[in-house]
């Protein structure tokens, strides 16, 4: 049954009692369901995308490398955990800033990014996740051939020698949509700066890294960070 067609009843059945003297059939309205914060993706005011709720008690800041093997393995032990757990509740926000280490994580990251930000979830987890197969050592000879391109070229032939190309055409994207994205060389700028703004003022020396309220934590797994969002939460 619709919601307009039950309203419609229910008003209906109200006027009927009333005009016959009885007791209201109407019914008091169904309270709101509680909001899963977890589907919640925004920004932050840095830019970054940060899935939660924005005004959360805890703000949980990651600092992440697609090239970065502890990451795939913090975000593959947190998955379970962290956003259907204390996000879902409305108590922590967590925004994903990405952390250049070399340049491989540059069209990754762009690439994590590209396209409507309701996909990034999906691309930050597929690339993560098929780390594996796509994470090598490319050779002194492919890394000069990288070199000797400009900004989108070069971006394109380390996606595709790399395999993460591949990765996302099987996604959903065309080559046009890639090219595009990985031509951004604004975005790798602002990202580029705040690798070394986390650096050089925050103190990041490593990924993954986390900041919880301001605070750059000794921590870089799952089970060591989360009794501490825990803690932070009550």
């Amino acid at each position: 049954m619709s919601k307009i067609f039950a309203a419609t009843v229910t008003a209906a059945l109200a006027s009927a009692a009333l005009v016959a003297g009885a007791p209201s059939l109407a019914k008091p309205a169904a309270k709101a369901s509680a909001i899963k914060w977890d589907a919640r993706l925004s920004r932050s005011p840095a830019g970054n995308h940060l899935f939660g709720n924005p005004a959360a008690k805890v703000k949980l800041i990651e600092f992440i490398s697609y090239t970065c093997p502890h990451c795939a393995h913090y975000a593959h032990d947190a998955q379970g955990g962290l956003l259907p757990g204390l996000v879902r509740q409305g108590k922590v926000s967590v925004e994903v800033r990405p952390f250049f280490r070399n340049i491989v994580d540059v069209p990754a990251t762009l690439l994590a990014q590209c396209g409507a930000d309701a996909r990034f979830a999906g691309n930050h987890h597929a690339i993560l996740a098929a780390q594996p197969q796509w994470l090598k050592n490319p050779s002194e000879q492919v890394q000069a051939r990288w070199n000797t391109l400009d900004f989108p070229a070069r971006m394109k032939a380390v996606a595709q020698d790399m395999g993460l190309y591949r990765l996302m055409l099987g996604r959903g994207y065309t080559p046009a949509q890639l090219d595009q994205c990985l031509a951004n060389g604004e975005l790798a700028k602002r990202l580029a700066d705040q690798t070394a703004n986390a650096s050089n003022v925050i103190g990041v020396t490593g990924t993954p890294s986390f900041v919880i309220n301001g605070k750059l934590q000794d921590v870089y797994d799952w089970r060591s960070l989360s009794p501490l969002l825990s803690a932070a939460a009550r």
